[in-house]
Parts: structure tokens; sequence; C-alpha cells
């Protein structure tokens, strides 16, 4: 990265706070709700706390969920900096097109929806449109409820017809259109972001992986106004409008947090003057223009409540005790708040202690079922909203797989290309695997007998917060699979699969 690109690091002391204070902040941010994967603090362009959960780091993308949508809506901003759209244009008109090749029934309403109407989530909807077949068809014939502009309804279909508007618009895709006018003009490098696709080939929401210091880099973007190292990205008129509310949402079933407003895919905070990007499960990045402030999280926020706790220490341990002038340096403490950040990690899973009744080695012919151990997202009581991203030139089914036990470890090959090697002693060690997301290959895998017939794999898959926890239970020689995708929710907590295979017969 070229130097003018390098964020510079100062310490605490230096940006308004004590070294000992953002220890206490880090410490009350790895709450019972939660599972800390990386944070980044800055004031005034320059980063004063920085701290990852090992094996997360700083090189490594994670999911972004809703996040992204700040990504889109930045790509948006550029768009009509570049006067190749406007935000009265009409949806309608944009996909004249489509919708008569649909041959549409559009309701009058919907004519009425204008890109800010989008932007803002008030696009008047009754209910979410659906995301499943054809999605922008599906924008355009859901039945309406509100005038466009007058009511709140978090729409993430809305979010993904802003992606089909950059490409109706300009013929690229966001990472595409935002390679050189975004990516490289803030230092985020676009070979490893990640960006899956929907089947019709436009950038999915929600489907960013970023860096922590990559959205770090768009917050500070916002924080000065669209401008980046001197630049003016986006019109400084966009970002004024989109940290503000602009519609008030008191009435939303979110908590305290996501009642307090909403700008332009991004919400006001409980704290007067502060906005944040938010995405499922804790993904934050807060913005807090007044005192030069920004924060970007990667988490796996347990639901409903993890992330408000995340977002309130973060309120009463760093924002709230900021200081307008620098403090008085503190060498000792600074050096105490360098050797914890560099010290966290992940707490190791259950070490095996168990030897297996039976043989589990072998090659098994799934015969029913289709329990894979693939990235698995869903909200509570929902489908896996990741599985129509998987990369059609794989095989996304779980046909066959091997099992070979070793003392120290568990090998686990699926339909010959994915392979997983477990630890038997609970600790996590990064490794790589082909699987149906190839951009998505880290992940950190252990095993352990439950019973001496019931082997446990769990799969951590690193660029995210998810895990698959597979088992194998042997009964009267049908090999029973169960393939569990956390959720992290605490009513809903997995979605759950079921399979059987019969191991083969070696020739």
């Amino acid at each position: 990265m070229k130097e003018e690109k390098v964020l510079k690091r100062i310490t605490p002391e230096e940006a308004g706070v004590s070294s000992k204070q953002v220890k206490k902040c880090l410490e009350k941010l790895m709450h019972e709700n939660t599972h800390m994967h990386g944070f980044m603090a800055a004031r005034h362009g320059k980063v004063f706390a920085e701290c990852w959960w090992a094996p997360y780091n700083s090189e490594m993308v994670h999911s972004n969920h809703s996040f992204g949508k700040s990504y889109t809506a930045t790509a948006i901003g550029i768009a009509v900096t570049e006067k190749k759209l406007s935000l009265d244009e009409k949806m309608t008109d944009i996909f004249k097109e489509e919708i008569e090749k649909a041959k549409i029934e559009v309701p009058e309403l919907t004519k009425k929806i204008t890109m800010r109407h989008v932007l803002t989530m008030t696009n008047g909807h009754e209910k979410h449109p659906s995301m499943e077949g054809d999605w922008i068809s599906n924008y355009f014939s859901e039945p309406m409820q509100y005038e466009p502009g007058t009511r709140f309804m978090y729409n993430s279909s809305g979010a993904c017809m802003l992606a089909a508007v950059i490409k109706k618009k300009t013929g690229e895709n966001l990472k595409e259109y935002l390679t050189p006018r975004l990516f490289d003009k803030i230092g985020i490098d676009a070979k490893r972001f990640v960006w899956l696709k929907w089947p019709n080939g436009i950038d999915a929401e929600p489907g960013t992986f970023a860096t922590t210091e990559d959205n770090l880099r768009l917050t500070l973007l916002y924080l000065n106004g669209g401008r980046f190292n001197g630049e003016q990205i986006v019109a400084e008129e966009f970002i004024r409008e989109a940290l503000s509310v602009q519609i008030e949402n008191d009435y939303a079933p979110e908590q305290k947090d996501g009642r307090c407003g909403y700008g332009y895919q991004l919400w006001a905070c409980s704290i007067p003057g502060v906005y944040r990007f938010d995405g499922g499960q804790g993904q934050y990045g807060i913005i807090w223009p007044e005192k030069e402030l920004c924060i970007a999280l990667h988490e796996g926020g347990i639901m409903p409540y993890g992330p408000q706790q995340t977002l309130d220490v973060l309120y009463d341990e760093l924002l709230s005790q900021l200081e307008d002038e620098p403090l008085l340096e503190d060498k000792a403490s600074y050096e105490e708040l360098l050797t914890f950040e560099k010290s966290r990690k992940v707490e190791k899973d259950k070490p095996n202690i168990l030897l297996p009744e039976v043989n589990f080695d072998g090659k098994y012919k799934v015969i029913s079922g289709n329990a894979d151990p693939w990235i698995g997202m869903a909200p509570p009581g929902a489908y896996d909203l990741f599985a129509v991203y998987r990369d059609p030139s794989k095989k996304a089914e779980m046909t066959d797989f091997v099992l070979e036990i070793k003392k120290n470890k568990c090998i686990f090959k699926v339909s010959d290309y994915a392979v997983f090697q477990a630890t038997m002693d609970g600790e996590w060690i990064v490794r790589k695997t082909d699987n149906v997301f190839p951009e998505l290959n880290k992940y950190c895998a252990t095993a352990r007998f439950v019973k001496p017939y019931i082997l446990e794999l769990k799969i951590h898959w690193v660029n995210s917060w998810t895990e698959t926890k597979m088992r194998f239970e042997y009964q009267k020689g049908i090999m029973k699979i169960t393939s569990m995708k956390i959720r992290l929710n605490e009513e809903d907590n997995w979605l759950v699969y079921h399979g059987e295979a019969v191991k083969v017969e070696e020739k």
C-alpha cells in the first residue's frame, strides 16, 4: 500500500482517552453475549486502538452482513456525484424495460417510489418483498401499504435494488464500479474484498466480506464529509444527508439503538450526533463527526441482546470517556494495553477424551438427506440466505465423504474436493479448504467424541462468525448425519439438516 494510504497510529492519550480506559473497554466488550473478532478505533484520522482475537487477524476478511448496505449507498452517492443518477428519479422509470417485459401490474403507490425512498427504507411496502427467484419483479409487484417516504420499514430488497440501479445506470457491478472510485482511493484492496453475487450476476446484499480496517476506512470517508486524503470522493451534501435522520422510526421492532432514526442505509444512535453502519450479529462502523471519532468492529453477537450490549459498552466505556484535548502520556499503561491487545484469542473447544467403540474410518456414500458442512447464514425461522450465493461450478450436495481418525487429528473429505483437518485437542488452527464459496476458504476445525459412538466435528468458518457442527452417529450399520449451522440467536439458534450414509466397502 502506498505510504499516503497507511493510517497513522497514535497512543490513546494523544486521542484524548487513557490507555487504561481503552483496556477496560476491550475487557468489557468480551461480554457473555458475543464473541469478539476485530476492533479498531481512530480519532482525527489516526488509529489509537486495534485488537484482534486470534485466530482472527487484521488481514482476514470477515462477513459484514448489512454493513454492506453502506458500501452500496456509497456507490449511489458517487453516482450522484458523477451525475449519473438523481435521488429524485423514480424506480419505475429506471426499470421501465424490466417492468414491461415481465408484464407487471405495478401498484399506484409503487410508481411514486424514488431513489431517496429506497435509501431511507421508506419504500412503503406492506411487507418485505421476496428475494427468491426474480427479486426485481417481486419488488415492483409487492403490495403497498404506505405512501412512499412516510414510514420506515427495514427492507433489504431495497438495498438489492440499489445494486441493480448501479448495474443499470453504469453497466458495472458494485465492486467493479467502486474499485477505481472508492477502494483504490481510500486504501481498500479490491482483490481481497469479497462481494458475492446473485444468480442473475448482480452483486449481492448481504454479500460483502471486508477486513476491519477496510470498514474503518469507510467510516473515515463519512467522518470527513466524503473526502479522503484531500480528494472529494462523494459529494459533501450526500454525506451530510446520509448522516442525518431522514425518517423517524421509534415504532421499529428493534432495540433502543434501532429506534433512533435512519439516514441513507445507516442508523442514528442513541447518543445524539452519532451514526453507525450496522450489520447483523454486530458488524459495526460508528461515526461521531463532532468528536472526529470512528470505530470499526467485527463480532459474533448473540441475538437479540448481544449487539446492543456491545454498543452500550462502547458508549459507556469509550465514547463518553473522550476528552477534547490530549492527555498526559502514560507509557506503562500504554505498554500494558499493547500487550493485552496482542494476547487476545478465542476460547478453545473442548478436547477429545473418549475412545470410539466403532471404527469410523472409511469412505461413505450418502443415501438420504443433504447435511452439508458449508457456510450457512439464516435469521430465526428462515432458510439459509447464503445458499443462493454458492459457486454453481462447485458440487454443493454432499454425496459422499471420507473420515479418518487419528490420535491427534480427524480428516473429513467431502465430495472429493473439500478437505477439513480437525484438531483433537480443541485448538483453533487456521487452514484453507476448497468449498462452495472459494474466496471464503479459511476455517478452524476441531473434533471429539461426545459419546463413544458419536463423533462431533466443529467447523469454524473464520471469514465470518459462522460455525457448522457435524455429528456422525452409527446406528445398525447406518451413519446418521446431523449438520447444525449456528444462527447466534438465543431463541432459535441452529439451522439443522439430517442425512444418512453407508460405508463403501473397499475393493
